[in-house]
């Protein structure tokens, strides 16, 4: 911080993007940075908006898992410790988790929760991630590493299924389980059912995109991804309109990031 304010790389303002941890990295930045540059008399940061993939801001069950296995190293823990071991890298162990106990639900979710100005924009996946083996002990969708309820800014860290209450991450337009409200300022812009937690920044494609706060303005950044709107029957729907989709067209041609990147560079 200190180095980008004396280079004075973000006097016409600068975007932040994170993923995964580097949300709730994001929001411990924003919450202190100008107090931390003026304390040396430096400029604060002009910070536009933050751009986050698959935001572990509020947390995922497999860190609360991992605190539990770190101290339980039972034998018939093997299908949680191979969970944890994929998540973390390592094998859990008390001393060795580090940023992994900032990751529990509790914890994460009373971090540097102060309301800002800066408006996060929120990019959800929920595909799978090392082989499925994560995702039986994350609560409601998931991506195999970051639960829907914290990619999305959900108020609360209860299992959900989508970002939000009348559109699925699938794009079909219906009843969901999502959040029962949003932290301050976060954004759910888009969603996208198959993508991966890597892979919302990787070279990932033949994954659809679904707008969901869109065709708007957030504190000068223009978010407006184009929007297509269709209905499909199922193949044993003989009669009818079938259901209703929306969806990010030719979004299953690109990753998502370069998606994010085309639409808001513009």
């Amino acid at each position: 911080m200190r180095q980008i304010s004396q280079q004075g790389l973000c006097n016409n303002f600068c975007i932040i993007v994170s993923h995964s941890t580097g949300d709730l990295v994001t929001r411990y930045l924003l919450e202190n940075q100008s107090r931390w540059l003026q304390s040396e008399g430096l400029a604060p940061l002009k910070i536009l908006a933050a751009i986050d993939y698959s935001g572990a801001g509020g947390g995922t069950e497999l860190a609360d898992l991992a605190l539990n296995i770190a101290y339980n190293d039972s034998w018939y823990n093997w299908p949680l410790k191979a969970a944890v071991q994929a998540f973390t890298g390592i094998e859990p162990q008390p001393d060795k988790l580090g940023v992994v106990n900032d990751l529990q639900t509790n914890t994460a979710r009373n971090l540097a929760m102060t309301p800002n100005a800066i408006p996060r924009l929120r990019f959800v996946a929920g595909g799978s991630s090392y082989g499925g083996i994560t995702k039986p002990f994350i609560e409601g969708k998931d991506d195999g590493v970051v639960p829907t309820h914290s990619a999305c800014g959900a108020t609360t860290a209860a299992g959900i299924d989508s970002c939000s209450n009348s559109l699925s991450m699938a794009g079909k337009v219906t009843s969901q389980n999502g959040p029962d409200g949003l932290w301050y300022n976060h954004f759910p812009v888009l969603m996208n059912e198959g993508a991966s937690h890597s892979g919302v920044l990787g070279s990932e494609t033949g994954n659809t995109s679904v707008p969901v706060v869109n065709d708007t303005t957030l504190n000068g950044l223009r978010v407006d991804f184009a929007s297509r709107t269709y209905n499909k029957r199922a193949w044993w729907q003989w009669w009818g309109s079938g259901d209703r989709y929306i969806e990010v067209p030719g979004s299953k041609d690109t990753d998502m990031s370069t998606l994010v990147y085309s639409t808001l560079n513009n």
